[in-house]
């Protein structure tokens, strides 16, 4: 028992900033003497747990651990994922945050975390929104083909408010700036003096597509507090959507 906790003590060592260990490295952060350290790693090595890392200097987390890792990644869920992120946006940002899915011509809410913000604003979940008139919808459009979208739309828009697209060309404009930006916004479309941020995620494994959404009340946001709320989504998407 003691040698596996060792081991598993030693694996907790690997962060994302310190993806290599020397012997002496382990034996400092573990507290035990270099020897001991030196066979533990050298016998995980040869089992697979462990690789030499670059140049020979120490080791690295073995290819078998990265794909139990991967392994890990394909049975929880990719909706089950993106509430997490959704969550984690809500907790760092103080805002209502949603996840939802394309539903014919409308996104659909299927999940949503109440942040901290004294004003909690949004839609309730099951509510449908026209694709091409809400912040999700066109963060959703942006990752598909002009055809494609066009195809679906069948060449016409909602335009529910004056601040919706009111013709097919802005919303391909609208598009075009979203997949520029990387990211979507609406200012009082999906309710009034509501505005969003969103951005559509897929899943490299699967191919699902959803998006994440902030909501707040208009002109509420400072411009900082917009560009943090903007950086935060990017970095969760990046974080969904990577592949290892």
């Amino acid at each position: 028992m003691a040698l596996l906790k060792n081991a598993v003590d030693l694996l907790s060592c690997f962060t994302p900033s310190r993806s290599a260990l020397t012997v002496t490295e382990a034996a400092s952060l573990l507290g035990l003497p270099k020897s001991n350290v030196s066979r533990l790693m050298r016998g995980m090595a040869e089992v697979g747990m462990l690789d030499l890392a670059e140049r020979g200097r120490g080791y690295r987390l073995g290819r078998m651990l990265q794909d139990l890792g991967q392994v890990a990644r394909q049975t929880e869920t990719f909706s089950a994922r993106a509430s997490a992120a959704a969550r984690r946006l809500s907790d760092s940002l103080g805002l209502t945050s949603y996840v939802s899915t394309l539903v014919g011509t409308h996104m659909v809410g299927l999940v949503h975390h109440v942040g901290t913000h004294h004003a909690q604003v949004g839609t309730p979940l099951g509510a449908r929104l026209p694709v091409d008139a809400c912040a999700t919808g066109r963060a959703m459009l942006a990752d598909m083909s002009d055809a494609d979208i066009r195809e679906l739309l069948q060449g016409r828009v909602s335009h529910p408010t004056v601040d919706s697209p009111q013709t097919m060309d802005e919303l391909m404009a609208r598009i075009e700036n979203v997949r520029k930006a990387g990211f979507a916004e609406s200012h009082a479309e999906a309710a009034p003096n509501v505005d969003a941020l969103a951005v559509a995620v897929r899943d490299p494994l699967t191919g699902e597509r959803l998006t994440l959404c902030l909501t707040f009340v208009s002109q509420t946001l400072s411009r900082a507090d917009r560009l943090r709320a903007i950086d935060r989504l990017l970095q969760e998407r990046k974080i969904l959507t990577r592949t290892t």
